[in-house]
């Protein structure tokens, strides 16, 4: 085979990769009355070899993480197609106080949402230190939050722990004029980090509603959540609630195959897409 024909077999090659590219379908949109609109600019596939900085930052712009774990750049990176997030058992060198003993990582968006469809498929990380996908805006008034979920891979002194799927709302005001925290525990009979999974909520006006594999597993009222919110995913300690890591548990990986998001259309026409001013 000569120059130019080898030249020209590439040449097609390039071209019907670009093409097949370029006509693959969308992601199908979730079952509803809402006529949803898949958002490319916000989804991501993670096929690439870094983090889309025009899409997330490979932190929490504003918090360090719960004490004792610390989130660090360093434990964010994409590789073979997911987001990874990995939790480690290790010391910083200059850590802030409050800081030791475990490290963690955080991905928020850089973009704020208001209402839509939210899906994920994910592996969540062996490790009490948690896997969680959640929306969050605060400001000086307020504090509005809603966990898709928040998940302890591993617990080894409760055995149901890990099996236990957390979906939670929050909403204060500040000061304390009104709280409310509720949440559903919703259980597997193979611990979540054992399997991947997609996670849903939907999330309008009227209703928050929760899905894990398409299967609906919490539905509730829209009383309070209605102002624009990051989308975060991560990783923490949660040692006032089951616990630190065992002396056996030295962390792991949180893996996300794909984040995508929806909207109505009547919605992307009263921009639900907002910076995120919480740099």
């Amino acid at each position: 085979m000569n120059t130019k024909t080898i030249f020209f077999v590439l040449s097609i090659h390039v071209l019907c990769s670009v093409v097949m590219a370029r006509s693959l379908p969308q992601p199908t949109a979730p079952k509803g009355p809402e006529r949803w609109v898949y958002n490319e600019a916000l989804s991501d596939e993670f096929e690439g070899q870094t983090l889309d900085a025009s899409k997330w930052y490979d932190h929490n712009p504003t918090w360090k993480g719960r004490q004792p774990s610390l989130f660090r750049r360093e434990n964010v990176r994409v590789e073979g197609g997911k987001l990874i997030l990995t939790g480690k058992r290790e010391e910083v060198k200059d850590a802030p106080e409050g800081y030791h003993t475990f490290t963690s990582a955080a991905v928020q968006s850089r973009k704020k949402v208001l209402y839509g469809f939210f899906e994920i498929k994910c592996k969540p990380m062996k490790s009490a230190l948690s896997s969680a996908f959640w929306l969050y805006v605060q400001d000086g008034v307020k504090q509005e939050e809603i966990d898709i979920f928040e998940i302890c891979g591993r617990h080894d002194s409760s055995p149901t722990m890990p099996l236990t799927y957390f979906a939670t709302t929050h909403y204060i005001v500040k000061p304390e004029r009104l709280k409310v925290s509720d949440h559903v525990a919703y259980a597997s009979k193979v611990p979540w980090a054992d399997r991947y999974l997609v996670a849903g909520l939907k999330w309008t006006r009227d209703e928050i509603v929760w899905y894990v594999d398409g299967k609906e597993i919490r539905r509730r009222k829209n009383d309070f959540w209605h102002s624009p919110e990051t989308i975060n995913f991560d990783s923490e300690a949660f040692p006032s609630w089951w616990g630190l890591p065992s002396d056996a548990d030295n962390g792991g990986e949180f893996e996300i195959e794909y984040f995508r998001y929806w909207s109505q259309p009547q919605n992307q026409e009263q921009m639900t897409i907002f910076e995120n001013d919480m740099k």
